[in-house]
């Protein structure tokens, strides 16, 4: 694993993430990595629990692993939520080797693409800027 830039503890400090995530490790593994940098994580394990709990508080950045072909379908539903129900937050995929293309995830509404084996920093760092952008 490559370190392509160092976060602080606290980078995150503050920011609340959603991580969806139906394997129960690489959601623990999401878990760790953003909550060492600081961030407030919440993990659930599908996107039917994702749009329950957006529809009652909004998240910062949403953090979605593509398991299934129908997970690129759950954020079509996020995109389709009143902008205080969070359907504009920014979301991040997390694909895994043979995952869609980095062209077809963008355009389905996803702000940026992440391939496993996961670069902890670039985790953060793409958290981070999209939290700065907003």
């Amino acid at each position: 694993m490559t370190r392509s830039g160092f976060f602080s503890v606290d980078s995150l400090r503050g920011v609340w993430v959603l991580v969806v995530d139906a394997d129960p490790h690489g959601r623990q593994t999401l878990v760790e990595i953003l909550s060492y940098c600081g961030a407030l994580v919440t993990p659930l394990a599908s996107p039917d629990e994702a749009l329950s709990v957006m529809r009652q508080v909004k998240p910062d950045v949403l953090v979605v692993t593509l398991a299934q072909s129908g997970d690129l379908a759950f954020i079509r539903l996020v995109r389709a939520l009143k902008p205080e129900e969070g359907g504009v937050v920014p979301a991040i995929a997390v694909g895994a080797a043979g995952s869609p293309s980095d062209e077809t995830v963008r355009s389905r509404g996803f702000q940026a693409y992440l391939r496993k084996p996961l670069d902890p920093w670039a985790l953060c760092r793409v958290v981070s800027e999209l939290v700065t952008m907003r």
